[in-house]
């Protein structure tokens, strides 16, 4: 029936499928998380889509399926050229083999960052702006640039990879393959490994302590106080200023912001960064850019996935 059509939005991370359902107006109907953990080949995530799909009810009257993917994308081909978070679906033509799964539906791809840009300008954090970066903060860090309502990608697509934006001249490794990239700095996986690092060479101090390290540990003992897992936080934060000092002095976007599942550990690490963009950032910059928390978390990549088959149907 007219007016009940259902559009389910996925967002494939390095972590987690996330997915959503939407009305025509844009507005939530259900969402699901499922972890990625398991998977190991394409087929795992074939799975694992399917099931997040029958776990959202309300897809009786499914009209679009959007779909935004962590990593570098052929678009023509439907292709994941690279991601360094899902190597298992490196080179695999993932937009056909959903289409095989979903018919008569056809879904749509896009990269999980510029998916993330378009929820928060659109529904989000950036709703009323001209110009609009984003950095999604999580296992890895991406980005994307909204002008005028369009994702800007560049000659190929690849604009906004801030996350592997050199930062330091021949610095730490990075997942790419490359070296000093600001991820490396500051990611759920550099968090992780700084913090393994410190555990490797302190094993009876209270980070050598954590069963599981991870980011959400991290912050749980940085909230206590624990002055090593404040430091490996404020040091991220640094390098994510530097990061942001960049966009500043490059784009100079009407508003930056900020999404994703570290953001959850905020004042951990936003004094820090604040501190590095406003020193490396031109004044006129800085106070033209204003830099802003996403208003949809960690779901604004399924959000965004969506917008373009929103815009087609109204």
């Amino acid at each position: 029936m007219p007016g009940n059509e259902i559009y389910v939005g996925f967002d494939l991370g390095g972590s987690f499928l996330k997915a959503s359902s939407f009305g025509l107006d844009g507005e939530l109907q259900e969402r699901c998380s499922m972890d990625t953990q398991r998977c190991l080949r394409p087929e795992d995530y074939l799975d694992l889509f399917k099931d997040a799909a029958k776990s959202l009810s309300s897809t009786k009257h499914l009209k679009g399926i959007g779909v935004a993917v962590a990593g570098v994308l052929d678009l023509d081909a439907g292709k994941v050229i690279d991601s360094p978070n899902l190597p298992a679906l490196c080179g695999v033509p993932l937009l056909g083999m959903l289409e095989d799964s979903f018919s008569p539906i056809p879904p749509q791809m896009m990269n999980d960052a510029n998916a993330a840009a378009l929820g928060e300008f659109f529904a989000g954090a950036g709703v009323g702006c001209e110009s609009m970066f984003i950095l999604t903060l999580g296992t890895g860090v991406g980005g994307g640039f909204v002008q005028n309502g369009e994702i800007w990608g560049g000659a190929s697509g690849m604009a906004g990879e801030i996350g592997h934006m050199a930062i330091e001249t021949n610095g730490k490794p990075c997942t790419c393959g490359s070296r000093g990239c600001l991820e490396a700095y500051f990611s759920g996986w550099a968090l992780e490994r700084d913090a393994r690092n410190h555990a490797e060479r302190y094993p009876d101090s209270a980070i050598g302590l954590i069963d599981k390290i991870s980011p959400a540990s991290l912050s749980e003992l940085a909230d206590s106080g624990n002055l090593e897992a404040r430091t490996i936080w404020e040091n991220g934060g640094y390098a994510l200023g530097i990061g942001i000092a960049n966009i500043m002095n490059l784009l100079n976007p009407e508003r930056i912001v900020l999404v994703g599942g570290l953001v959850n550990a905020k004042e951990h690490f936003l004094p820090t960064a604040r501190m590095a963009w406003e020193e490396r950032s031109f004044e006129q910059a800085s106070s033209s850019s204003k830099v802003a928390l996403g208003k949809l978390g960690e779901w604004a990549g399924v959000r965004g996935a969506i917008q373009p088959l929103l815009q087609e149907a109204r």
